[in-house]
C-alpha cells in the first residue's frame, strides 16, 4: 500500500479514493495495525488452496473421442481376423499386424484419457471441499482489510487534520470537506514520499516554497 500513486500528479480535477489515501499516508509513515498479522496469516493460507479445477468438459470430450477410436480398432482387428480364417493371405497377415499395433496404441491412449478424467473428477471434488473454506477467508480478510484502514484512518487523521490548518490561502473545514487538491497536499505533507510529486495548480510561489511545505520532492508544472 503506497501513497505515490494517490499523489503522484496534484491538480484540478484530481480523483481521489480519500479513505485508500488516508490508510496509504499511515503505511507510508510507518504505521501498523492491531489485524495485520492475521491479515499476513490469511492471505498465506488463501494461498495454500488449490486453484479452481478447470472445465472437466475436455477430459471427456476426450474420453468419448479415444472410445469411438478403440471401437473402430477393435471391429477393424475381427475382421481381419475373419478373412484370415477363410483365406490365409501374406498381405492379410501384415494388415492384420499393423492392426494389431494400432489396438494396442488405440487402448493406451483410452486409458490415459480416463485416467486423465478420473484425476479431473479427483480434483475437483477437492476444489469443492475448499471452496467453503477460500469462501470463508475471503470474508475474514476482507473484514480484517475493512478494520486495518479504520485504524490507519484514525491514526493518520491529525496529522492529515495539522495539514489542512497550514494549507496556504486554504481553511477546509475537514478532509472530507476539503477540495482533492487541499486534501492531496495535506496527503503528502502528513505521509511520506520518495518519488517527486507532480504540482499542476497554483499553491505555492515556486518549487522551492512547494518543497518545503510539503517536506517532499516535487516538480512543478
Amino acid at each position: 500500500m503506497r501513497l505515490y500513486p494517490h499523489v503522484a500528479v496534484v491538480a484540478p480535477g484530481l480523483s481521489l479514493s480519500r479513505r485508500r489515501a488516508l490508510a496509504a499516508a499511515a503505511r507510508s509513515i510507518g504505521v501498523t495495525t492491531g489485524v495485520d498479522e492475521r491479515i499476513r496469516a490469511t492471505e498465506a493460507e488463501l494461498r495454500t488452496l488449490a486453484e479452481p479445477v478447470p472445465s472437466r468438459a475436455d477430459a471427456r470430450r476426450r474420453v468419448a473421442e479415444t472410445a469411438a477410436d478403440l471401437d473402430a480398432e477393435r471391429e477393424r482387428v475381427a475382421t481381419i481376423r475373419g478373412r484370415l480364417q477363410e483365406a490365409d493371405d501374406g498381405s492379410l497377415r501384415d494388415d492384420y499386424r499393423s492392426a494389431l499395433g494400432a489396438l494396442s496404441e488405440a487402448e493406451t491412449e483410452h486409458a490415459a484419457a480416463t485416467e486423465a478424467l478420473e484425476s479431473a473428477r479427483e480434483r475437483a471434488r477437492a476444489a469443492r471441499d475448499d471452496r467453503d473454506r477460500r469462501l470463508r477467508l475471503q470474508d475474514r480478510l476482507e473484514n480484517d482489510r475493512r478494520a486495518a484502514r479504520a485504524e490507519l484512518v484514525d491514526a493518520v487523521g491529525p496529522a492529515v487534520r495539522r495539514a489542512l490548518g497550514a494549507l496556504p490561502s486554504r481553511t477546509p473545514a475537514s478532509f472530507e470537506a476539503a477540495d482533492a487538491v487541499s486534501a492531496a497536499l495535506a496527503l503528502v505533507r502528513a505521509g511520506r514520499v520518495e518519488t517527486p510529486v507532480t504540482l499542476a495548480c497554483r499553491r505555492f510561489e515556486g518549487r522551492d516554497a512547494a518543497e518545503r511545505w510539503l517536506e517532499a520532492p516535487v516538480y512543478r508544472i
